[in-house]
């Protein structure tokens, strides 16, 4: 688990990121989503459609933006932070794809806030697969799922991250502008 702090919203405190690979209980955490479990404390996200950790701070720092100015469109913070990951303003087709599904293996967990020791003892016993590095993300990456869902189909755009994640970024954070 890796630890951020927010330099535009310090007061919501550290916000805590995990990489789960080989996860067991994909159907049983998406039940408790659905479930509305308010024990499940955190965001999260399909790791196939996530290229970088910068990506996955955007979505965090769009969520917790319109959370201070009132303007959540799903009305929690952890799901906002999945729905913010899409390019689509159709919020239902944003979760199901961005966020956990019945076969997803590799999973990205997002907390705002709290003690990192009991956050961490909490995702490993709520999420049933192996803690590995954020630098292991490209390994999860779907690029023609991404590219897909990104709407990057131009063929003379890369698959190279790097110079994808720009794409990404202006398609996540142009979505609500009409």
């Amino acid at each position: 688990m890796e630890s951020f702090q927010l330099e535009l919203h310090p007061e919501r405190g550290p916000i805590y990121i995990s990489l789960f690979k080989n996860v067991k209980n994909a159907v049983e955490l998406r039940q408790r989503l659905l479930d509305q479990d308010a024990s499940l404390a955190w965001a999260l996200v399909n790791a196939s459609l996530v290229v970088n950790t910068f990506q996955i701070l955007l979505a965090i720092n769009k969520a917790i933006h319109k959370e201070v100015t009132g303007k959540l469109k799903t009305h929690k913070i952890n799901s906002e932070i999945v729905y913010d990951f899409s390019s689509t303003n159709n919020i239902s087709q944003s979760l199901r794809r961005y966020g956990v599904s019945d076969d997803s293996t590799a999973l990205i967990a997002i907390a705002i806030g709290g003690n990192p020791g009991d956050i961490e003892k909490a995702m490993q016993a709520d999420i049933h697969g192996e803690l590995v590095p954020l630098s292991s993300i490209p390994e999860f990456s779907d690029i023609k799922l991404i590219r897909k869902y990104y709407q990057l189909n131009d063929n003379n755009i890369s698959d190279n991250i790097d110079e994808l994640m720009p794409l990404i970024a202006g398609a996540m954070a142009l979505k609500e502008i009409k």
